[in-house]
């Protein structure tokens, strides 16, 4: 067995076909990478017969003034259930890294250990894969604790629509016909335009938007898109107004009833009238407010990258007061490409669930699209000098050079 580098066609044919095949271990996200000043390698590994058993793109970069290390994005290719292969790769791989005198390794497979039942108070079903963390662990990886919900690179729980199977449910069909009611529509636009996205999302990503522009350049029109959620103004209005005076005449009714029929039921139903009415008046508000800017305004949108059976959302954000956009959006992505592919991946959830955190508006969206929920194993780190990693930790460098996959305002 032996550490090779491969050339960029053995790495993509390989890649290409790999059970944990994903877009971040592809030639043109080590584009996007270089780009943010990494340097990479297409390593490979071959047994004895010249058979090429794993291989990984290797990120490589300088971490501080005195160190550097080595990364393999969704990596590494190769069979985790094969204890004697996996020791084998890793040890080489480490002594290879080693004498070009790196200081770590980091590592975050594609491996899904258990699948989350949104309906059973979220438990976790973990499958066999939970034994990979254990067989790393005994090759030397640590592996890192999430400290808060989406706390790593990656989100650590992932939300996939499967686009054969999705049925849309009533409650959601009315949210979208809301949306286009409110005057919603979908743009695919150019890479010139991702600073209308970027606006909106750039208080909720730790990334800047040359990693989005590099994604939407290296991945070309038929892999990246950028789609954005515009909504008209006057359309909303119009129906905003229609929504309020509908529910004021509703809200004055149970006023008048609780005055005479003060049940238990009709009294709740008055206070959601009461928060309703609330809801639409803002909605007037914010309506109005919009309409003496503009007649349209972008209030959100994605970036998206198809690869093999998958769509992903690399980023999606919308403004505060969106009339549904997500919902709309999300319900577009799956409208486009649910003849053409097989799974809709919405980036991520917060592991926090609970309906009254501050993630459960982030998660909900998400959530009301009945997604299947995956946790997957996480990240690894295996040291590779003790001495560098060591000062690394001591200067604190680490958490600088590692951002969460989500920014929070208030954490």
């Amino acid at each position: 067995m032996r550490i090779v580098n491969l050339s960029l066609n053995d790495f993509n044919t390989f890649a290409n076909n790999h059970t944990l095949r994903s877009y971040y271990q592809t030639s043109e996200y080590a584009k996007v990478m270089e780009n943010k000043g990494y340097t990479y390698d297409y390593i490979g590994y071959m047994d004895n017969s010249n058979n090429l058993v794993a291989a990984s793109l290797i990120l490589k970069k300088k971490i501080g003034t005195f160190a550097k290390y080595v990364y393999a994005p969704k990596g590494v290719l190769i069979d985790y259930f094969d204890d004697q292969l996996l020791k084998l790769f890793f040890k080489d791989l480490a002594s290879f890294y080693k004498l070009k005198g790196f200081s770590f390794l980091k590592i975050n497979p594609e491996i899904i250990i258990g699948e989350i039942d949104s309906k059973n108070n979220f438990n976790v079903n973990y499958n066999q894969n939970v034994g990979i963390i254990d067989s790393l662990k005994n090759i030397g990886f640590k592996r890192r604790r999430e400290i808060y919900p989406l706390d790593f690179l990656y989100p650590r729980i992932g939300a996939f629509i499967n686009l054969k199977e999705f049925s849309i449910s009533d409650e959601l069909k009315n949210i979208i016909e809301i949306s286009n009611q409110n005057g919603l529509s979908i743009e695919a636009a150019d890479t010139k335009d991702i600073d209308i996205l970027y606006d909106i999302a750039k208080n909720r990503t730790n990334e800047d938007i040359s990693y989005y522009k590099n994604i939407l350049s290296m991945f070309d029109k038929g892999q990246s898109e950028l789609f954005l959620v515009k909504i008209d103004f006057e359309k909303c209005l119009i129906n905003a107004r229609t929504r309020y005076e509908e529910e004021l005449n509703n809200n004055n009714y149970y006023n008048e009833l609780i005055q005479t029929d003060a049940t238990e039921e009709n009294i709740i139903k008055k206070m959601q009238s009461d928060k309703d009415l609330l809801k639409y008046k803002e909605e007037v508000v914010i309506a109005t407010d919009g309409l003496k800017l503009n007649k349209n305004k972008y209030i959100g949108g994605a970036v998206i990258v198809k690869y093999q059976n998958r769509v992903s959302i690399v980023l999606d954000a919308f403004e505060k007061e969106s009339f549904f956009a997500e919902y709309y959006l999300y319900n577009y992505l799956i409208e486009t490409f649910k003849d053409s592919y097989d799974f809709l991946d919405l980036y991520g959830l917060a592991s926090n669930f609970d309906y009254d955190s501050k993630y459960a508006s982030f998660n909900k969206p998400k959530l009301d699209f009945n997604p299947t929920i995956y946790e997957f194993i996480g990240e690894f780190d295996m040291v590779l000098s003790e001495l560098l990693f060591k000062k690394i930790q001591s200067k604190s460098l680490l958490s600088k050079e590692f951002l969460p996959s989500h920014r929070f305002e208030d954490r």
